[in-house]
């Protein structure tokens, strides 16, 4: 057609094998038969698996319509049918994610199941979401006291493992409303002739597992399988796999146990670490060159993911040279360690670097609020990836609404989150009474609230649930005059905070306990910084920190992000904050699987290997938590790098001397003998008057009066005083 844009050439075999190292050129060239590629970080897996679809079509005859390549990503997908279409390849192969692969077979063989036409709908979050919200209402209860998004979650999650709606499982969540609305919601899509994402893998499998010669047809197709990311597959995903190679076992899989970091999120590593069981035979090449980090970095963090047991070993190098060998900081406290990150960036970019050449990884969000605090303050541009900046987190704005309303009681908006924090039964009918008896008498909701008379307007739970909520309101104003920590337990204790996250059906973040201890900490903070504050004085504090600044998009910042979010990028500098024990390893992962340990340790491996250049890495000596500060040890994966790969720092820009046996330790020969009544000068802190000495050795710790910026506890060995002699001299 007149206009139409030539197709690219396609390559010949020699052509599409240039440029190859060796491993890479195996693994394209293979022919028949399964084949694992243990791909490296940062080791051209995507190279690999787009030329060898290309190679299986222009050398050995495969149909491109014959080729089936699946990946995670709606983004990978694309960037993989791009490069294929660059080399040639002829449109045919089914290239997409496991989603886009089951819909379209849905699309041609879902009547066999019964109840469902092809032109089904596919419900996406919201579609998903409406319906909940709907079926909720409908069964005479309420989307306020039964949130859609916990009732999505709690059906997806039954879904992902196979149970049935309305089945009641042994020791697991069955609300049951919430099981009601799962049975409800079902036979709605049904009626709908829709499915959810959810069903669209699950139906698949129940299509193949009843009706086999579906299934044959679409294993005798596909002459050629390759799956990108095989370590992140689940259960579902991998019975999948299994239907689709039951006549041929061609199929090509790449990923790197060592990177699988998913485990919480349904995926099994062992799906990659039994391959060779699972396709006896099966050829193992090992991209292990790597185009990505100097070979310091990839040393440093070999040497920490050997200490895994469910792995496969490879030996990763760089062309690069050594590189910079990694940084470890100790600091005293988290904003020490923010200050010095914030310090760092700022001393590399006034040489040359640009803001969007670093990165900031934690384990845990709570992390955030201090190294975005430590950036603003220094006049760093930053953006936050895949993430919510701190005072934006749920359940933070869920505690400070409360606070809003004992210091301001007709802020209505505030009022209406604490209603439904934590959940109550008291919905939209209820709070539209109450509205109305207030806009009647020119009265804010809160005192409707608290009015026996509007309240004799709602019946039955409601009501009681009203009274209660009036009760705490009453409980809470007598704090609002008082410090903001003070204020905060308060608010902690009335609503049983924590029990009420522990039952939350929404999981998704396993920091939110941790948040909340946090944003005690900081109150705690101002407290101490701000006697005369108060609770009001706190708010308006956080008020101004909240006020996103408008960033100019075309501004190189600073990528802050948690270790999750990073996999697949790369940043000339890294750092790690939080590199302590309780947080890498995080305690609740650790707790909570029997191979949790092992999944922290391949987070910080993923990490680590996101850095081309500089990594450093950060821990602190203590952390203020809601109930004071606690004492943090160095994470036991920093005694994991060998010491010759590690140029340890003290913090704030000084140098470390030889650190001896143990490069994590801190050095307590450099802290200065003290005692009581002496003048010491701190780097952020100035001058103070030493009260108290405690401790010995590297445990040696001193409160020190610091006249503005209040009392300090400060590990000597860490806070990098200096002892200002008396004009007497001292004896």
């Amino acid at each position: 057609a007149a206009g139409a844009t030539p197709s690219p050439t396609p390559r010949g075999p020699a052509q599409l094998t240039d440029g190859l190292n060796p491993e890479q050129r195996e693994a394209v060239e293979h022919g028949d038969g399964p084949m694992l590629i243990l791909a490296g970080a940062g080791s051209g897996k995507t190279r690999v698996i787009t030329r060898r679809i290309a190679h299986l079509i222009a050398a050995r005859g495969v149909h491109a319509g014959d080729v089936l390549a699946i990946t995670f990503t709606n983004k990978a997908a694309g960037e993989m049918r791009e490069r294929c279409t660059s080399l040639g390849v002829p449109p045919g192969a089914w290239i997409s994610t496991f989603h886009a692969t089951c819909a379209r077979i849905l699309r041609r063989d879902i009547e066999h199941l019964g109840g469902y036409t092809r032109d089904f709908t596919i419900f996406d979050t919201d579609d998903r979401a409406k319906l909940i919200r709907d079926l909720i209402k409908s069964s005479g209860y309420d989307t306020t006291a039964y949130k859609p998004a916990e009732v999505g979650a709690f059906i997806s999650d039954r879904k992902n493992r196979g149970v049935p709606a309305g089945e009641l499982e042994s020791g697991g969540f069955s609300d049951e409303v919430y099981l009601r609305v799962h049975k409800e919601y079902e036979a709605a899509l049904a009626r709908n002739n829709a499915l959810d994402f959810d069903d669209l893998l699950a139906k698949v499998i129940e299509l193949f597992d009843h009706h086999p010669g579906v299934r044959d047809q679409y294993a005798d197709r596909f002459r050629h399988v390759l799956v990108d990311e095989y370590q992140d597959t689940n259960g579902v995903q991998y019975k999948l796999l299994r239907h689709l190679t039951v006549f041929r076992q061609n199929i090509a899989v790449c990923g790197d146990p060592d990177q699988s970091i998913y485990g919480w999120r349904g995926a099994d590593v062992r799906n990659i670490l039994r391959f060779e069981v699972d396709f006896p035979g099966a050829r193992v090449v090992k991209l292990e060159r790597n185009y990505r980090s100097s070979q310091n970095i990839l040393d440093a963090a070999q040497a920490v993911i050997r200490n895994n047991t469910q792995r496969k070993e490879k030996a990763l190098y760089s062309d690069k040279g050594p590189g910079e060998k990694l940084v470890v900081v100790q600091c005293a406290g988290e904003e020490d360690e923010a200050r010095e990150i914030a310090l760092r960036i700022r001393t590399l970019a006034d040489a040359g670097r640009r803001h969007d050449q670093f990165a900031i990884f934690y384990r845990a969000n709570f992390l955030q609020r201090a190294l975005e605090r430590a950036l603003r303050l220094s006049s760093i541009p930053y953006q936050i990836v895949a993430g919510t900046e701190f005072y934006q987190r749920r359940e933070i704005k869920d505690l400070i609404a409360y606070l809003r309303v004992m210091v301001n009681p007709a802020d209505d908006e505030a009022c209406v989150r604490s209603l439904g924090v934590p959940t109550r039964g008291i919905g939209d009918k209820s709070i539209d009474e109450l509205r109305e008896w207030a806009l009647d008498r020119r009265q804010p909701l809160s005192r409707a609230i608290r009015s026996e008379e509007a309240r004799a307007r709602i019946r039955g739970r409601a009501r009681a649930a009203l009274e209660a909520f009036a009760g705490a309101l009453e409980r809470l104003a007598l704090h609002a005059e008082g410090p903001a920590a003070v204020a905060l337990e308060a608010v902690i204790e009335e609503t049983r905070y924590f029990e009420w996250l522990a039952r939350s059906a929404e999981r998704d973040d396993v920091d939110r306990e941790a948040n909340v201890q946090e944003l005690l900490g900081h109150a705690s903070t101002y407290d101490e910084e701000n006697p005369q504050g108060g609770l009001r004085g706190f708010l308006q504090d956080i008020a101004l920190v909240s006020d996103a600044d408008g960033y100019d998009d075309a501004t190189p910042k600073v990528a802050l992000m948690t270790m999750h979010a990073a996999k697949g990028l790369e940043f000339p500098v890294v750092f790690i904050a939080g590199v302590e024990e309780d947080l890498l390893p995080h305690k609740r992962a650790v707790a909570e699987s029997e191979h949790g340990l092992e999944e922290e340790r391949r987070l910080f491996y993923v990490g680590m290997t996101r850095a081309q250049e500089v990594l450093v890495l950060s821990h602190a000596a203590t952390r203020r938590q809601y109930d004071g500060e606690i004492w943090c040890r160095p994470s036991r994966f920093l005694e994991e790098i060998p010491r010759e790969l590690v140029a340890g720092q003290g913090g704030a820009a000084e140098e470390a001397e030889d650190l001896g046996d143990y490069v994590f330790e801190p050095d307590a020969s450099r802290s200065p003998e003290l005692a009581v009544g002496d003048t010491v000068e701190h780097d952020f802190f100035g001058r103070g008057t030493v009260e108290l000495l405690a401790g010995a050795g590297t445990n040696a710790r001193a409160t020190i009066w610091f006249g503005k910026h209040g009392r300090k506890q400060l590990m000597l060995a860490y806070a990098r005083l200096k002892r200002i002699p008396s004009s007497g001299g001292r004896r």
